[in-house]
């Protein structure tokens, strides 16, 4: 249950190892990859259940009374799973920093990172979309391009309190960003501290704001809705993961309990009503982190190769996705014999998230996975360089 380092990974290449993520430290946490395959499968299935009842003109009204409804309902809850893992991939180096003496963290090389690593994926995809936009939803250039200006600033929750035109799910990576500006400030508040004030500290905010949460909807949207302010407890929940990861997991056992626990709760987080998610999904969050590490099934299921492999294109395919099912939906919409939810849904789950998958691998392979080598842009610069020493020699 070790990190592989890339070297050790190297011995055994295959083409699903070729697709794995390339890691900042050069160790790689299987299980990590394998706890977003579930964030981005759930978002993916909460999406397909979305777009089935568009389709069919809202066909099964607030999700009916079929506790499988009420499961697609609740998949959103993919989106606090991948805040907790942020909070936890973030905080580790940090934390062994604060925690154990392990080396400094840079903030310079910090933020350069989430610039070179995140930022082409993330531009490239908005301009893809922005000439779309435009020419599919009939909207004058003018009235779009706020929105898109706003979007690649990461600032269309606090400009307009609504979703974002040109690619809604960026919501949540807007989010993101304005916890890892946080995030240094974050650990420096909490890992020093001696162990027992960092986690009463960590737990009674956790708390805090889950309760805050949990009696304020989330539609409509509001600025508060779509800020930190209102997901904070999950990313919270992974600082406390990262603080357990270094100092608790080490001293627990590989057990079968952990998949007695772990296994219906991951059912519980999807079928709970909001407000007891808003009061307990971060605690089963840690729980569940704890079983995807020691239960003996689930730690085999995590870190399976396909799993994890797809869980570390989860950025490439939350890029990516919408865009592909809103084609194949309004492929599905013209076939006549696709009628009702259930046939609906079924050819989303039998062709749209094949394709998903499909879309999203290439995008991967070609844009985000280049970016994760940290020396890209020098590699850019210096090829450049000498495309244009030829082109003048010639």
């Amino acid at each position: 249950m070790t990190p592989e380092t890339e070297a050790e990974r190297g011995t055994k290449k295959s083409l699903v190892d070729s697709l794995r993520r390339v890691t900042t430290s050069g160790r790689y946490i299987p299980e990590i990859d394998g706890l977003r395959f579930v964030a981005i499968a759930s978002v993916l299935l909460y999406h397909l259940e979305k777009m089935s009842n568009i389709t069919c003109g809202t066909c099964v009204s607030n999700g009916g009374s079929n506790p499988i409804f009420f499961v697609l309902l609740h998949m959103g809850r993919g989106v606090p799973i991948f805040f907790a893992i942020s909070g936890l991939v973030l905080g580790l180096p940090f934390a062994q920093q604060h925690i154990t003496g392990g080396p400094k963290v840079g903030l310079k090389a910090y933020f350069l990172r989430r610039v070179t690593r995140l930022e082409p994926p993330y531009i490239i995809n908005l301009l893809m979309r922005f000439p779309l936009v435009v020419a599919l939803k009939h909207l004058p250039v003018m009235e779009v391009l706020p929105h898109l200006l706003a979007s690649l600033l990461y600032l269309h929750w606090l400009m307009y309190g609504v979703h974002p035109l040109v690619h809604p799910p960026s919501w949540s990576l807007e989010v993101e960003v304005q916890f890892y500006v946080l995030a240094p400030l974050l650990a420096v508040l909490f890992f020093p501290r001696p162990k027992w004030a960092r986690r009463l500290l960590l737990v009674g905010l956790i708390v805090g704001f889950g309760a805050v949460a949990a009696h304020i909807p989330e539609h409509p949207e509001s600025r508060y809705t779509l800020s930190l302010a209102w997901s904070v407890q999950y990313f919270l929940a992974g600082l406390l993961m990262a603080d357990g990861y270094i100092t608790v997991l080490p001293r627990i056992r590989s057990s079968w309990w952990w998949d007695v626990v772990g296994v219906p709760l991951w059912y519980v987080v999807f079928s709970m009503s909001d407000r007891e998610a808003g009061y307990w999904m971060p605690a089963l969050l840690v729980v569940l982190f704890i079983s995807a590490f020691r239960g003996k099934l689930l730690n085999r299921f995590f870190r399976n190769a396909f799993v994890a492999t797809v869980g570390g294109m989860c950025y490439s395919i939350y890029l990516t996705h919408s865009l592909v099912m809103d084609g194949c939906y309004w492929v599905f919409g013209r076939v006549h014999f696709l009628t009702g939810f259930a046939r609906l849904y079924g050819a989303g789950v039998v062709i749209g998230l094949p394709m998903v998958l499909m879309v999203g691998t290439v995008f991967y392979v070609l844009i985000e996975r280049p970016c994760m080598d940290r020396e890209w842009p020098r590699k850019l610069g210096r090829y450049l360089r000498e495309r244009f020493a030829i082109g003048v020699a010639s």
